[in-house]
């Protein structure tokens, strides 16, 4: 039985917080494949106004293409137009029977679980590892640890209330807090970056900033004089 995680965003554009996440996941776990799911217009946010699919989805296999163990999922037949994540668990689950199932996300896209297509279903198919946001800390930040502790302290609270969230639908979810360093990057960060011409490098692999530079992605619209 082999370990399969899925990892689903809009990686508008993927960065390295967001490989950070999947390595950790990765290792943390002894995951066979991580496969790379970006969205193309997810239901909790507002639909991308960055990249299109295709250029994002181009983006993250730029990204993962050094990792044999990093896939990019193929794409759903999708006759409605619509896109939910239980129709792509499923449908990998197709591809890869009897495997046992992951899914990465960050605490904030967690929240929304209880909210989800079909949420009491896909619940219970996978085991949820929970990737912490960097939040307000306060008077923590000049110590030593003690941000990333108490980071992983609200990740774990947010991780306790969207199971009893859950549990009132009758659904148990399996849970953990990944392990994973707070990387301070942020895809709106990349595109205020790109706006503003400054450099991306130490921000997004090389690959990816090239694609980025050279079709000149994430640009603010051409003013008429």
């Amino acid at each position: 039985m082999g370990k399969i995680a899925i990892f689903g965003g809009t990686f508008d554009p993927v960065h390295w917080g967001h490989l950070s996440i999947a390595q950790t996941a990765a290792s943390q776990f002894a995951l066979d494949r991580v496969i790379w799911v970006p969205d193309r217009a997810p239901g909790h946010k507002p639909r991308p106004s960055g990249a299109s699919f295709e250029q994002r989805r181009l983006m993250v296999e730029l990204a993962v293409a050094d990792r044999p163990d990093f896939l990019l999922a193929p794409i759903l037949p999708n006759p409605s137009g619509t896109s939910f994540a239980i129709d792509t668990l499923l449908y990998l689950q197709k591809i890869y029977p009897g495997d046992r199932w992951y899914w990465i996300i960050g605490s904030d896209a967690l929240q929304t679980l209880p909210k989800w297509h079909r949420c009491a279903e896909i619940g219970g198919l996978c085991h949820w590892l929970v990737a912490p946001r960097r939040e307000e800390v306060g008077e923590c930040q000049d110590v030593p640890g003690a941000a990333e502790a108490k980071i992983g302290l609200q990740t774990d609270a947010v991780c306790r209330r969207v199971a009893e969230q859950m549990a009132v639908l009758d659904v148990e979810i399996r849970w953990q807090v990944l392990s994973a360093p707070s990387i301070e990057i942020s895809s709106s960060r990349i595109r205020r970056c790109c706006a503003e011409n400054r450099d991306l490098r130490y921000l997004v692999p090389e690959v990816v900033r090239t694609h980025i530079v050279d079709r000149g992605l994430y640009q603010p619209p051409a003013t008429e004089s």
